[in-house]
């Protein structure tokens, strides 16, 4: 026998309803709202992950899907999406400010385990050129018009990780604190110090809370600007009616990333999160452009939709095709949708295969009857009444 692969993910009943229904809500929430849908390729040259997340990261190190192709190209599964679509704006719209969004999956060798997986799903959004403060307004008020109509209560995480020279002043500052106090972090943490010093605060490690919580804080390191210019984003989102949570701990695991940090946390799972990478393109050799993203965690959003909104499903069943076939015209005009028996079966075997399909409402096509599978109540079949309980 032939075993799933490892860290994969089958969707199928209710997780696939519940898929489809957050791509839906997520075209809703963006695409309508001048977002370009964008399909990129799921194979990239390595080297632009190298450059854009850092040689020295986690995911870089360790997580990549990493093959030589015939041509002995280095290429790789994307492990995100950022890094592709700056490459793509680049390429074909280099002098332009644009929205895009996005739908697929992404490739990380990480620890399986609930709400982690080695094959997994994102949905995110991204805004490149010339963008500014309102920019990054933009992305957060669509984020949470997204989870609102998922009907998904989170909190949104806010932080500014400065620019990249302050940044870099925090970070050593860090390897000082974290050498110094190595022996009371997890092993994990400590493989980190000097290397990816950063995610050291992310850490999940209870052994390294204390440590934690006590490491020197960003703002005592940013300048009077960056910090002049957090206070008025805080004031708008105020202004907005946007309650947020102010989390100085909080950097997004990628070397892009400057100023505005963010995420949005469900039931204690973070479903999503994104901010500011201006130098992104000037990392990647491709000239200056600035932009604003955010990623959501499909497979989280899956765990954490509770439910969805039931659809009206009806099956056709019949005492000979022809009948079949008759209905299902006048259903296909009509442009009302139905399920069909999966076989030419007897007529009760088509009607245990609508139960077993949970189907409200069974057409007889032979006896011209609509049937309601719950009540057992029938009326007589034709359009109108069809309509009527759809």
């Amino acid at each position: 026998m032939i075993e799933q692969v490892k860290g994969t993910r089958n969707l199928y009943g209710l997780e696939a309803e519940k898929y489809l229904y957050i791509y839906d809500i997520f075209r809703k929430s963006f695409n309508t709202y001048g977002y370009d849908l964008i399909e990129l390729p799921t194979i990239e040259h390595k080297k632009l992950f190298d450059k854009s997340i850092g040689e020295n990261s986690e995911i870089v190190t360790k997580q990549m899907y990493e093959f030589k192709d015939k041509g002995n190209r280095d290429l790789v599964l994307r492990p995100e999406a950022t890094a592709s679509v700056v490459r793509f704006h680049n390429e074909f719209f280099k002098n332009e400010s644009k929205k895009y969004s996005y739908f697929g999956k992404m490739f990380r060798y990480e620890n399986p385990q609930k709400n982690r997986y080695r094959e997994f799903i994102q949905a995110g959004a991204e805004i490149v050129g010339t963008i500014d403060e309102y920019s990054n307004l933009q992305i957060l008020k669509s984020s949470i018009r997204f989870l609102s109509l998922l009907n998904i209560k989170s909190k949104l995480n806010l932080n500014t990780i400065g620019t990249k020279e302050e940044r870099e002043k925090y970070i050593r500052e860090l390897d000082k604190y974290f050498t110094k106090n190595k022996r009371e972090l997890s092993k994990e943490s400590v493989d980190k110090i000097g290397k990816n010093t950063l995610r050291i605060l992310d850490s999940n490690d209870p052994f390294d809370n204390q440590i934690i919580d006590l490491a020197p804080v960003i703002y005592d390191y940013l300048s009077n600007e960056t910090l002049s210019q957090y206070e008025t984003f805080k004031k708008e989102l105020t202004i907005e009616d946007i309650d947020f949570v102010e989390n100085p701990k909080l950097v997004r695991g990628l070397d892009y990333y400057n100023d505005l940090t963010f995420e949005f946390i469900a039931n204690g799972t973070v479903v999503g999160g994104g901010g500011r990478y201006d130098s992104l393109s000037e990392i990647l050799g491709l000239g200056k452009l600035s932009g604003i993203g955010v990623a959501f965690g499909v497979d989280r959003l899956i765990n954490t939709v509770n439910s969805i909104p039931s659809k009206t499903r009806v099956m056709l069943i019949a005492q000979n095709l022809s009948d079949l076939n008759l209905v299902s015209s006048k259903l296909d005009k009509a442009g009302i949708n139905y399920l069909l028996p999966v076989r030419d079966s007897k007529e009760n075997t088509q009607y245990k295969e609508a139960i077993k399909n949970n189907v409200d409402y069974v057409v007889n096509c032979s006896e011209n009857i609509i049937k309601n599978i719950n009540n057992n109540e029938s009326m007589k079949f034709n359009i109108s009444n069809l309509r009527k309980l759809l």
